[in-house]
């Protein structure tokens, strides 16, 4: 909750004691706003109704324990300074009060120049905690969630988002895997304005029989394991942003009945005759160029999903920002592993901005995570750092030329390490691989055997 500087700030007390109460309300309402609970259901009533700045809180009470309703007060979406007040003090009563939420812990009879004090310390405090809150998030709701630097290909995005973000538009972000297409779909979410939260399904991650029911629900009994009838990611989406990662992966037939939705907004659940209605606000994302007949999109939907075409460049094409990523990421692998390192040497640095990272600011994250669990100094040196496969040797695209080879020897080993790259990134899953080397799933089957790489 925001305190309102313009008034008193409202505290409650809740104690049984009139006599108690009453006196404690006449010394402090020369600087706060008092009222007076006279037991636990009493201040419930009022937690409903308002959430104050500070509750006094006795520990015997009617009808409960005030420590325990310690653990009560966060459910009335409230966040006050709490302090505890009794006239039978422990030490075990004390700890216990401060583990589950109280500040503090006040003896009867009551120091009230010390209460005061306190309490004027605490709220200004949490007052100006919630103002560090709300600068903290609105600046994040600017500023892009992510880093760069906002020069080169990045600019044109970073510019481009704050103007569409509002528009009820269908977006679609294009980019290589591990580009942040995500955490760009978040961006346009927060500056957009609507209500609703953002659902995101990755459209790569299902299996392709069961997408449909993930994206408009089913009926109790549509399929075999239909217990129950299930609400579908667009209904959760209503009045907010539907994200779709991969949607270059939907099966046709699912394509055709998400056109629907675009055109008329009416769906069917998976096994219901009962036709429902929504509306979403829809941002897409792919790895792959959805105009290209081979990937098997529909064009139809596709000039529906593209509205606004954002591409996010390749790391190797953002070369600016990475000594900014690797800054970060510094920060967060020391915060993680309890380290000190101030940051690379110039060489493991030149080494850094010379690979050509497929796996994007993903690779460049795990790499400087990697060096900084494992490295012994507190800076990171080119030995720390392990780029894929013979990174040691890598330049800018990942392979030191041998002028000495004879050129078709050559040709093969370049495939060879290109195929096997692809395989580490992916995690041997060939299917993804074959789609980052543009052949098919059997072409690299063949080329796994043929190079006797391991499968």
């Amino acid at each position: 909750m925001k305190t309102k500087r313009n008034k008193k700030p409202c505290i409650l007390i809740v104690d049984d004691e009139p006599n108690f109460s009453e006196s404690l309300k006449m010394t402090l309402d020369d600087l706060f706003e008092i009222s007076i609970a006279n037991s636990l259901a009493a201040a419930r009533n009022f937690l409903k109704q308002r959430s104050p700045e500070a509750i006094l809180l006795d520990i015997r009470l009617p009808d409960g324990d005030g420590i325990e309703f310690l653990q009560e007060i966060k459910n009335f979406n409230a966040d006050p300074v709490i302090i505890i007040m009794t006239a039978f003090a422990t030490v075990n009563n004390a700890v216990d009060a401060l583990k589950k939420g109280a500040v503090d812990y006040f003896t009867k009879p009551i120091d009230i120049d010390k209460l005061k004090r306190e309490l004027r310390v605490y709220i200004e405090n949490r007052f100006l905690q919630q103002k560090i809150s709300d600068l903290t998030q609105t600046i994040e709701k600017i500023s892009p969630p992510f880093v760069t630097s906002g020069k080169g290909k990045m600019k044109a995005v970073i510019d481009t988002v704050p103007l569409i973000a509002p528009l009820n538009i269908p977006v679609l972000i294009v980019g290589e895997t591990g580009t942040g297409k995500e955490k760009l779909a978040q961006w346009i979410h927060s500056l957009s304005g609507v209500e609703g939260e953002i659902v995101t399904i990755n459209c790569s991650s299902l299996p392709k029989d069961i997408i449909e029911s993930e994206l408009f629900g089913h009926a109790k009994g549509a399929f075999s394991g239909a217990i129950a009838q299930k609400e579908g990611l667009i209904e959760r989406a209503a009045g907010g942003t539907l994200f779709l990662d991969e949607i270059g992966e939907l099966p046709g037939e699912v394509q055709a009945k998400f056109l629907r939705v675009l055109e008329s907004g009416g769906y069917y659940r998976v096994g219901d005759a009962v036709a429902r209605s929504v509306t979403f606000r829809l941002i897409s994302a792919s790895n792959m160029d959805l105009s290209n007949p081979a990937n098997r999109f529909r064009k139809d939907l596709f000039f529906r999903v593209n509205g606004v075409l954002l591409e996010l460049p390749p790391l190797y094409q953002r070369k600016e920002d990475i000594p900014l990523l690797v800054s970060v990421f510094l920060d967060q692998a020391n915060l993680a592993y309890k380290k000190r390192v101030k940051g690379a040497a110039p060489s493991a640095m030149k080494m850094i901005l010379a690979y050509h990272w497929p796996g994007n600011i993903r690779e460049l994250k795990w790499a400087v995570l990697r060096a900084v669990a494992t490295t012994a100094g507190d800076v990171l040196e080119k030995d720390d750092l392990s780029l894929g496969v013979d990174a040691g040797r890598e330049l800018s695209h990942g392979y030191e030329m041998d002028l000495t080879v004879p050129f078709l020897e050559a040709k093969e080993q370049l495939e060879r390490q290109y195929i096997k790259n692809a395989l580490a990134l992916t995690r041997n899953n060939k299917t993804e691989a074959a789609k980052k080397l543009g052949i098919s799933a059997r072409a690299l089957h063949y080329k796994i055997l043929k190079y006797r790489l391991t499968e």
